[in-house]
């Protein structure tokens, strides 16, 4: 059994394994237009190092789901293709609404029925 934690593939039993890296980010408080663009510039520096990026959005407040879901098209396509996703935790029904309206390649995940820690 091989696993290499340097991006080099290996195998793991009968199946390729390879180093994956996964960020998470919890921003807290109002999405406003500048948490927006503090996010956005985060996920930007992210995807380009990153495989998975969550982003726990459980302790927000969105001020405006449509300017969010317009603002996270970018950095979502950068995360879109084999081994790679943008996962947004928590998002409020509006922002979901939005995101499905300007086409976000985004991967939701509902807090319901999750036991909180």
């Amino acid at each position: 059994m091989t696993l290499t934690i340097d991006g080099r593939r290996g195998r793991l039993g009968d199946h390729e394994a390879h180093a994956w890296l996964t960020s998470v980010l919890r921003p807290a408080g109002r999405l406003d237009a500048a948490a927006t663009g503090r996010l956005t510039a985060a996920l930007a520096t992210l995807a380009s190092s990153s495989d998975m990026v969550v982003v726990d959005l459980t302790a927000t407040r969105v001020s405006s789901p449509g300017r969010l879901a317009v603002a996270l098209r970018a950095p979502a396509r950068r995360l879109t293709g084999p081994e790679r996703c943008l996962l947004l935790v928590g998002a409020p029904p509006d922002l979901v609404a939005e995101l499905n309206r300007a086409g976000v390649p985004a991967v939701l995940a509902d807090t319901a029925g999750i036991p909180a820690a």
